[in-house]
């Protein structure tokens, strides 16, 4: 096959200070990032998958559930709008209303926000069973300010 993976860059769209070089983010802390959001959006049941040697699509996959569509809509928009402010800018976003299921696709990794059923339907953790997996605790995200929303904004959209 000819197509390569398509790599989003991942650069903050910082610049660092003179004379200290700062490392730009991987992939994986990007996707730390956005467990973060999605946490601060009330998401539950976060996994990472690790899916590099066994997908040429893309390296990790960050899967959640939301309550209701409502939910999903604040926490896709929310991971969209704070890592784009980040110069993280999503190669395609798929949502479609009554489907369940959200999908954010920055190349090097992928995030899927489900409603319960669908996910337990799709049920993509056996799909990459042999994936490296960890799940993911909204404690270990906590912001220190739990009043402030992650991705700096209000919570006017939900």
């Amino acid at each position: 096959m000819a197509a390569a993976k398509a790599k989003s860059k991942l650069k903050t769209g910082r610049k660092p200070k003179a004379g200290k070089a700062k490392a730009e983010p991987t992939a994986l802390d990007i996707v730390h990032r956005a467990a973060g959001i999605l946490f601060s959006r009330k998401a539950e049941d976060m996994l990472l998958l690790d899916l590099r040697g066994l997908s040429s699509l893309t390296d990790y996959y960050l899967i959640c559930t939301c309550q209701n569509e409502a939910q999903m809509r604040a926490a896709l928009g929310a991971a969209q709008r704070a890592l784009s402010r980040e110069g993280v800018k999503a190669l395609r976003s798929e949502y479609m209303p009554g489907v369940r299921w959200a999908v954010l696709d920055y190349g090097e990794f992928i995030i899927h926000i489900f409603e319960k059923q669908t996910r337990n339907y799709y049920s993509l953790e056996r799909l990459w069973g042999d994936a490296k997996s960890m799940y993911l605790k909204a404690e270990d995200y906590a912001l220190p300010d739990s009043g402030a929303a992650a991705d700096g904004s209000a919570d006017d959209d939900l």
